[in-house]
């Protein structure tokens, strides 16, 4: 099994070995373009064991998830259309969108999502997102505020 690995703010990362936990911290400066996730084999320094491990360029831990919800598409303040949609990933800052249709989105542009978690609470989510990349149907959003008294906000640190 592979260890995911984070980079910091200062582009290190720790790796821990599974035998011993050993520690061990890299700068990652010189990569810092990474555009997606990097497997590597990592050697401890301590007792030499060998494994693998995943250099996550995101900088949040990302959930898969399967909820299913829906979107208003939001064009200067005014809905431009609603559909039904899937979360298929999550994270503090923004999620992964499956959409029952492709259309006529844009970088750039705003929805509004609607959909309940899966916790016991079945707490309801209510964002306003920004869409940050286009993937057919799907949608890479981020979540254009985030302040610890709103409540979709608090729900989603305890379910993450």
């Amino acid at each position: 099994m592979s260890q995911k690995v984070y980079i910091t703010s200062n582009q290190m990362i720790t790796f821990s070995c599974p035998e011993c936990q050993h520690p061990r911290i890299v700068s990652i400066a010189e990569h810092k373009g990474l555009e997606k996730a990097v497997n590597v084999r990592v050697t401890c320094k301590r007792c030499g064991h060998k494994y693998r491990a995943t250099i996550e360029r995101r900088q949040q831990y990302r959930k898969a998830v399967n909820l299913p919800g829906t979107y208003t598409h939001l064009v200067n303040g005014r809905s431009r259309g609603k559909g039904y949609m899937t979360v298929v990933d999550l994270s503090r800052t923004g999620l992964k969108l499956k959409l029952n249709d492709k259309g006529g989105f844009a970088i750039g542009d705003r929805l509004m999502i609607e959909f309940s978690l899966d916790d016991a609470n079945h707490s309801l989510i209510k964002k306003e997102v920004e869409i940050k990349k286009i993937d057919k149907a799907e949608l890479g959003v981020a979540f254009l505020s985030m302040h610890p008294s709103n409540s979709s906000d608090k729900a989603l640190g305890f379910y993450m």
